[in-house]
């Protein structure tokens, strides 16, 4: 694992055939769900393509002067391009400006890197200007662009890149990968339940945030049936809209945090209706089975799980839509508690 990147050997062999053959191509595109390495990738290469004593493997070794600079973003031969904005766009104007900064010599480094991240956000205009570097570049210069998948990318800069998939990790890898970050079994389960085969996804997420809500939301769907369900999912709406209206300043949206809970429902659900259909806890994608999921699981019937599917596709819809988060999450718990 000289490359540092777990499960992911499939693209890091190609990387050390390309610089073993000295034939690194001019354009590489990287696909794969968001947190699934492919930024990490992109970095190490080019830390691999200037780094001063790479691997055997022909790996950086991330303790040189051009591999700390790199990482730090300090190095003046590699540039990073990503979208800006309200549009979520790559501007053109930067566009420009990297192709000036390309049709020059390295300054210090063996290769001028410009790493694209969502190339998929190019405009027509910005992804054309882009596209004659690439059929006529400079030597000695790499454009390493990243998405989620090659569709969303235009065809025209698709077809002159060599592509290369981002496997997603088996649930797994991710577990012992966040042990050894030292989280516990419990929190390793459901982080790597959420994370959709993305290790970045995982590590990105508040490990004690996501317990906590895991046991908040498997508390209100406890005590289904009962007087006091309505009563805790609503004290719950109301804690969660007010934490989002104190913290407007920071970093993350209140989208961020509602899809968040929408991906614990949806995990939570996922790992009932497993339960009720093979009574196999070692199938569930989560934590351990709670007494609140157990339960459901023996209960739910054909219906149930028809209508909580419509009830969950429904609140992303409104989500998608920036409707009021108390109003849809009001309306979600009295529908599923009914």
């Amino acid at each position: 694992m000289s490359w540092g990147m777990i499960g992911l050997s499939s693209v890091t062999d190609v990387f050390s055939d390309m610089l073993k053959a000295n034939r690194v191509p001019h354009g590489l595109l990287l696909c794969g769900p968001e947190g699934s390495g492919r930024a990490s990738l992109a970095l190490s290469l080019a830390q691999a393509l200037n780094c001063h004593s790479p691997e055997p493997d022909f790996s950086p070794c991330r303790k040189c002067g051009p591999c700390v600079r790199i990482s730090q973003e300090l190095f003046p031969d590699v540039m990073t391009l990503e979208p800006k904005g309200r549009g979520d766009v790559i501007p053109i104007d930067d566009v420009r400006k990297l192709i000036d900064v390309l049709n020059y010599s390295p300054v210090e480094g063996r290769y001028k890197v410009a790493i694209i991240k969502k190339a998929d956000r190019f405009r027509q205009e910005g992804g054309g200007a882009l596209l004659k570097t690439l059929e006529e570049p400079v030597e000695n210069t790499v454009l390493i662009m990243t998405a989620q998948s090659e569709s969303g990318v235009m065809d025209t800069l698709v077809s002159r890149c060599v592509r290369l998939r981002v496997p997603t990790l088996t649930r797994k890898q991710i577990i012992e990968a966040l042990h050894e970050k030292g989280l516990d079994q419990m929190t390793s389960r459901l982080l790597a339940g959420l994370s959709d085969g993305a290790l970045g996804a995982a590590l990105s997420v508040d490990p004690a945030y996501a317990m906590e809500l895991w046991s908040a939301l498997d508390g209100i769907l406890g005590q289904h049936g009962t007087k006091n369900a309505l009563k805790s999912a609503l004290d719950w709406v109301r804690s969660f809209v007010d934490a989002i209206e104190k913290n407007k300043t920071k970093t993350e949206s209140d989208r961020d945090k509602s899809d968040f809970v929408l991906d614990c429902l949806r995990l939570w659900w996922r790992d009932v209706f497993v339960l009720a259909a093979t009574k196999d806890a070692g199938r569930m994608a989560g934590p351990p089975p709670t007494p609140s999921q157990r339960r459901w699981a023996d209960q739910i019937a054909a219906d149930d799980v028809a209508r909580i599917e419509a009830l969950n596709a429904g609140l992303q819809d409104g989500l998608s839509r920036a409707m009021r988060l108390e109003l849809l999450f009001v309306n979600y718990w009295l529908n599923v508690l009914k």
